[in-house]
This record gives structure tokens, sequence and C-alpha cells, in this order.
């Protein structure tokens, strides 16, 4: 080994060696912490990043190592192993951003694990040097790979420094009065923003009631493990459950109890706390045993509701599950602007350079909450990710038109070039 022209070996010994390092670093220093890199150290880091990078193209003539760099024997070996480390970090359960990993070497914690990190740099490091060779060099049938280049290196250098810039921060709103004050999760620590949220409007569309069976000496719905559910939609004409014929012949979504000397029956009732009520019927099929009577899920103002078929069996109604929840909301700004946005999960709403995500509602009230929790998160970097982005699609849809063979070329140490360096 180490005897030029260098080959795959000396790339696999360089990356294997990095990673020898790294789990050194990773035993003395501990895990990479990337909140270090937060503004100005990111674009000071960058910098630095870009000028090393234009150092080492320009000596590449007087140190070989550094000529190694855009030769494919040096590249392929630095993606096996990256990729190697990335399946493993698909395959292995990651901690969140913030917490101790898992394990004792780190890898619950990849991104921050130090390995990993080092072939990342030098991964980075080796995509430098072919793109400023390929400028130098410029041809137009070598286009699409020089734009994918630039693309995947734009990428991989703004996702990894901006990463530290990246706030994500949750706020609870109400209908009282408007809420500007934020607590960051990985910290627990209360911030002030300069916009503020009042809450307009909570609501929750749910999914239609289920009846299920419950025994009070197993303790848990039948069949234990796998409880059968029954649903009671518009289109319902009766059922079967557990053997017994389920018959609804009134369905009420907002009601409340009404109670009489000895019996409590249910009336539509529009109203915080109000809960689902449905009158059952059920009957075995040969007739020999039958109940009726209201079944509800119950609310923090009313308790829940069963029907009793047997001496230690009921019929009981699970909690409804949401299907959508939504916030309507005012939003206020600094400058004196007012907005009124709907907020729903998975359909954020952008103003100022935030985000802004439903998250969370008071679950205890559920569909009558009055609070709702959000999620602002805001990436000063990440249109320089979507550019990166876009460059490498622009990049793969040309090489569609216009890819060709023989596309590596011999250097004067005889080792194929991942450009023409001619």
């Amino acid at each position: 080994m180490w005897n030029k022209p260098w080959s795959m070996k000396e790339g696999f010994a360089i990356g294997i060696g990095l990673m020898v390092t790294g789990l050194m670093l990773q035993f003395s220093m501990k895990a990479v912490e990337w909140s270090l890199l937060a503004w100005p150290v990111n674009i000071i880091v960058l910098a630095f990043f870009i000028v090393a990078a234009l150092m080492m193209f320009a000596m590449r003539s007087h140190v070989y190592a550094l000529r190694f760099l855009i030769t494919y024997q040096c590249a392929v070996p630095a993606l096996i192993l990256v990729s190697a480390m990335t399946i493993v970090m698909g395959l292995t359960r990651q901690v969140a951003d913030g917490q101790p990993p898992a394990d004792m070497l780190g890898i619950t914690r990849m991104l921050s694990f130090w390995p990993f990190v080092l072939l990342y740099v030098y991964v980075a490091v080796i995509l430098s040097q072919v793109t400023l060779m390929q400028l130098m060099y410029f041809q137009w049938r070598r286009l699409p790979s020089l734009i994918s280049h630039v693309g995947l290196l734009i990428t991989l250098l703004t996702a990894t420094l901006g990463s530290a810039d990246m706030q994500r921060l949750r706020m609870m709103v109400n209908k009282e009065t408007p809420e500007w004050r934020v607590i960051d999760p990985a910290t627990n620590k209360m911030k002030e923003l300069n916009i503020a949220i009042l809450l307009k409007e909570f609501t929750i569309d749910e999914y239609p009631p289920k009846l299920m069976f419950y025994d009070e000496v197993q303790g848990a719905l039948l069949p234990e493990g796998n409880p059968a559910t029954l649903l009671i939609d518009d289109d319902f004409q009766g059922g079967e459950l557990q053997g017994w014929q389920i018959e609804v012949d009134e369905v009420l979504d907002e009601a409340q109890p009404v109670t009489n000397a000895d019996s409590t029956s249910y009336v539509e009732w529009h109203q915080s706390g109000a809960v689902t009520a449905l009158h059952v019927k059920a009957t075995l099929p040969d007739g020999s045993r039958s109940a009726s009577g209201w079944i509800t899920t119950g609310s923090y103002k009313f308790p829940y509701q069963l029907l009793p078929v047997t001496q230690h069996q009921s019929i009981v109604m699970a909690e409804r599950e949401p299907q959508r929840y939504l916030s309507k909301v005012e939003i206020m700004t600094e400058s004196g602007k007012h907005e009124e946005a709907d907020i729903l999960v998975n359909q954020p709403y952008s103003i100022g350079g935030w985000k802004i995500y439903q998250l969370n509602y008071d679950t205890s009230r559920g569909k009558w909450s009055e609070i709702s929790v959000l999620e602002l998160v805001r990436d000063p970097w990440l249109p320089s990710v979507y550019i990166g982005i876009y460059l490498m699609i622009a990049g793969a849809v040309l090489l569609l038109f216009t890819a060709k063979k023989g596309f590596g070329s011999s250097d004067n140490n005889g080792q194929s070039s991942i450009v023409n360096s001619q």
C-alpha cells in the first residue's frame, strides 16, 4: 500500500482511519454539539471551508494526496463507508435532538456521531475538489454533472451548518389574550417573539362513534388483545357485536343528560362539555335476552354511561377519534400587521419567516378545548437547501438528455479521474 498511484485500498484506508479517529474523539469529547455552530459561527465555518477548498485545489499539483481526492479510487470508498453508516442509522432507533445517545458508542444519535461527521466532511471535501475541477476545465457535455455536484455540495453544507439556526418552538394560545411567549422544548426555557397570536376558534371533526364490549371481571375490552368494534356511521342499519344484534334508534352528536326520578335520558345540547349519546338496543339472536338504554362517551363535564347486558359485561362507546382539528387565529406582528389564518395539521401558515403548525390541544376537554398548542418553526437556511435540491433535480433531468459513454479519462499517474483534467 501507499505506492503511487494509490488505489481503492488507500481510499478505504483513509476512510477507516477517519472512522477510528472519530471513535477516539467520541470517547474523549462526547458527541458533536451542532448547537455550537449557531449564527454567526456557521457562516464563519462556511467561509473557512470555501477558502480551504480553494487552497487545496491550488496546491494539488504539489501534493499527491490532494490530486487523489478527485479520483474515483478515493470517492467510491468514501461513499461506500458513508452509505454503510447511513444504513446503520436507518436500522437503529435514533433519539431526539438534544437527548443523549441510548447506546455506549453513540450510533443512536448518528448525526452527532464523530465517525459519521468526519466521513461526512471528507465527502464534502472530495465533492468540492471535483466541482472546482469541473469548473476549471468546463465542458458543455459535462454541464449536467457539474450542476448536480454544485447542488449536492450546496445541500450538504447548508443543511448541516444551518441546522443550528433552526428554531422549533411551542406556543399555547387561548381566546382571552394574545400570546407572544413560547417554550423551547430543547431547553424548556421561555422566549418572547415579535409576533403574537390570539385564538379565535378551535374545532375538531371527529370520526363516527364506535361501540365495544367491556368485561368487568377481566378488566378488558373483548376480545382481549384485539377488541371488536362496531362503527355507527350515517349508513348504519344494525349490526352484530360479540354475538349480540345491535340496533341504534337515536344518535345525538352533542347532548346533555336529563335526570328524572328513576332514569336518565339525553337531549340535544350544543354547549361546551356536550357528549355524544346513542340510544342502543342489544338482543341475543334467540331472543332470550335483550337490553336497551343510553351509551355516551362522557366529557369533562358529564360522566360516561354504559349499557349492561349481562352481570359482568357492558356495551361501551370508545372515545371518538379526531379526524381533523383546526385553529382559527389572529396573528399580529410588531409592524402592525394583522392576519387571520386557519391552521391545520400538516397545513402550516407562513408569516415573517415562521411556519406555524397545529400541534396539540387540551385533550381533557377534547373538541371543547379553549387552548391550542401551536409549533412555530424557523429555518433561515432552508431556501439554500431548496436551491441545492432543485439544482440536483435539474442536473438529473439534463443528464437524461445528454448522457454519453466514456465519462472518465486517465491522468498522468494512470488513474481514472472523475473529471477530465486535461
